[in-house]
Formats: structure tokens, C-alpha cells, sequence
């Protein structure tokens, strides 16, 4: 019988990478197989920042010297730095492993493809770009976050099947179905903010918090609340105690005693110049979010901060949640204020996926930049 190949254990690998996902940030998900003549000896995957890195967790599993002449499997290419753990590529080479397969170079300018070049060095066999893509896909929020220091910005918007995101009574509960909604709730449990219009806040009054997926019960993301006039009802759902930073983002322009009040009420308040529309420079806010380690950003609405993100070209993902409602022409549109006049001009998005929740669907993308 012929023995697995290296598609076989590289998607293995894969598979324990996405068990770290919403756990690891700021770090990528990372996934490591060790085999012997075809059979698994041992397997890891990173589970949080500051823990062991996957590559590591495999290797404890194992005796002294069992690693030897095994070869590693491991999605991302092994690091070479000091940081909040000791460089994985030293203790790969002191045990023993003659071969490393490697998915995707680590992005980190630091690191990328030093790892593998110290490998080499110490005579360790290397194959580079097995299921290079499918890789690269698991962590692109790392990547952009680790070359550009800004968050990754994924759109979630649910539509009726004329693109309305509410009735012409500004009512949107609920559009989607309870599926969509769930997996509203996993992506929730996948980036580090969630970020709203204060509109968005005013009328629908979400809780945005995690109730599926793998933050339930344990973290949740941040709530960034943008509003320049900082006209929020203090009896909001954002106000029950929550254990996670609740920020609103306005502009100096805004009443002082209302941002002390949202202070007292146990909020953050950050106020930033306006852009040219007076309304939160939102490039300004993004490098705010990735010093605090945001890595992945999730816009929820409303129409108005859908069109600035989409306009700014600021977006990155965009998931599209659609029912088979139909609401009319007066109701809300999810981009009132883009306006295209050619078709060249048109927002695209690429690397499409699509999939039906009973009747529901859901429509992924990346925004072409």
C-alpha cells in the first residue's frame, strides 16, 4: 500500500490549525504533524499567544529521541526569534528531524524564510509550498497585521434580496434566518472587535456578543462604537457589564460631558480628528485598534460606516448574509452614500465562496484592491 502523501498530512496539519482560530491573536493559527514511515507519531497546534508553538506541543508529546529521523509537517514555517517563547527552529534540529514540510513562509519580515534557511544549514531537508495557498488562506489577518501594522477588516452584512439592511422604520429584526445568525456568532468568536455606527447602536440595540462558537462562555471581542455626536442612551444592551473593552470612537468635536458620562458609565472614550465629512478619520482609528493588538476587525454597520469602509478602500472581507425577503425601495440600503457612474469603477470581490443555510445564503469575498 502505498503511503500518505504530503497533500495528506499537510491538510491534517491544517485541520489542527483551525482549532487555534480566535484563540491565538496576535499570533497566526499554526498546525504540526510528525510522522515515521507513514504513520503519525504525534501532533500539536498553537492554541494562544504566549503558549507553546505548534511544532513544540508535538515534540513534548513524544520521549527523548523519538522525534529523530521523523519528518514535521507544519503549516507555517517554523520561527527563528526569541519572544514571549524560545525559536522553534533549535529545538527542531536538537531532536533529530531530518525533513520539514512546510506550507507557507511565515510573513513576519523578521522571520520570512530565515526559519527555513537555518533549516537548510543544519542540514535539515526541506519542501516548501506544499498546499502553499490553502495555507496562506488560514491567516490572513496575520498577514496583513504583521506587514502593515493594521487590522484586517472584515464587512458582515445581513440583506433582504433587494440589498436592504432594514425596513423603511429602520427595522431589521430579524432579516436572516437562525443559522445566519449563528454564524454571525462563530465569526464574532473569531476576530478581536466588533465594530458598529452609533445609529446601529441607537436603534437596534445589539448585545454583539458571543453566544455560539468558540468564544462562548470565555472571551469577547472588543465593541467599537463609532459616533461622533456621542448621543447614546445610557439605558443601552452595550452597558450591561461585559467582560470586554467597550470603546466609543467620536471626534474632538464632541460634548465633553457626554464622553465623561460614557466614561463613568465604564467605557473608553477615544477622540480623534475628523476627516474631511467631520466624522471619525477612520485610518486614524485602525492604527489605534492595531497598537492594541486588533488584529482582525468586525464591521457589523450600518449603512453610513459600511460606505466609509467600502469607500476608503479600508475593507478587506466582505461576508454578505441574504434572505429571500423582498423590502422595497424606501427601505435602508447597505451603501447609500456609494454612488458608482461606470461599471469599470465597480467594487469587486474575488476568491468567492458561497453557502446555503436552509434558505439563507451566505456570500464571502475579498474586496479587490
Amino acid at each position: 500500500m502505498a503511503r500518505p502523501s504530503h497533500q495528506h498530512f499537510m491538510r491534517r496539519a491544517m485541520e489542527l490549525a483551525l482549532q487555534g482560530k480566535g484563540k491565538t491573536s496576535p499570533n497566526p493559527i499554526v498546525g504540526a504533524v510528525l510522522v515515521r514511515k507513514g504513520r503519525i507519531l504525534a501532533e500539536g497546534f498553537h492554541r494562544k499567544a504566549g503558549g507553546d508553538h505548534a511544532e513544540i506541543v508535538a515534540l513534548k508529546k513524544l520521549a527523548k529521541d523519538q522525534a529523530r529521523g521523523a519528518t514535521l509537517y507544519v503549516t507555517m514555517e517554523p520561527c527563528c526569534l526569541y519572544g514571549k517563547t524560545p525559536p522553534c527552529v533549535p529545538r527542531i534540529v536538537d531532536a533529530g528531524i531530518r525533513h520539514v514540510v512546510i506550507g507557507a513562509r511565515d510573513p513576519n519580515p523578521e522571520i520570512n524564510g530565515k526559519g527555513i534557511q537555518w533549516l537548510k544549514e543544519a542540514g535539515v531537508e526541506i519542501n516548501e509550498g506544499v498546499l502553499h495557498e490553502d495555507c496562506e488562506n488560514l491567516n490572513r489577518p496575520f498577514q496583513k497585521f504583521i506587514t502593515t501594522r493594521m487590522p484586517y477588516v472584515t464587512l458582515k452584512v445581513a440583506l433582504s434580496l433587494d440589498g436592504k439592511i432594514a425596513t423603511a422604520e429602520r427595522e431589521s429584526k430579524w432579516i436572516t434566518n437562525a443559522l445566519a445568525r449563528a454564524y454571525v456568532h462563530e465569526l464574532r468568536s473569531e476576530v478581536d472587535a466588533v465594530l458598529i455606527g452609533g445609529g446601529t447602536l441607537r436603534y437596534d440595540d445589539p448585545l454583539l456578543t458571543v453566544r455560539h462558537g468558540n468564544s462562548k462562555n470565555g472571551r469577547q471581542p472588543m465593541v467599537v462604537v463609532l459616533d461622533r455626536t456621542l448621543d447614546i442612551p445610557p439605558e443601552r444592551n452595550l452597558f450591561i457589564k461585559q467582560n470586554r473593552p467597550l470603546v466609543f470612537a467620536t471626534t474632538w468635536t464632541s460634548p465633553e460631558e457626554k464622553r465623561r458620562m460614557l466614561i463613568k458609565m465604564g467605557a473608553e472614550v477615544w477622540p480623534f480628528d475628523a476627516d474631511l465629512t467631520g466624522r471619525v478619520d477612520l485610518k486614524a482609528l485602525l492604527k489605534t485598534l492595531a497598537q492594541k493588538n486588533v488584529m482582525h476587525l468586525l464591521v457589523e454597520g450600518g449603512g453610513e460606516v459600511f460606505s466609509s469602509f467600502i469607500g476608503q478602500r479600508l475593507a478587506d472581507h466582505v461576508v454578505i448574509c441574504m434572505a429571500p425577503k423582498l423590502l422595497g425601495g424606501q427601505s435602508m440600503d447597505w451603501l447609500p452614500e456609494l454612488s458608482i457612474r461606470k461599471m469599470e469603477e465597480a467594487y469587486q470581490l474575488k476568491n468567492l465562496s458561497l453557502r446555503q443555510l436552509e434558505d439563507n445564503v451566505v456570500i464571502e469575498g475579498e474586496l479587490a484592491k
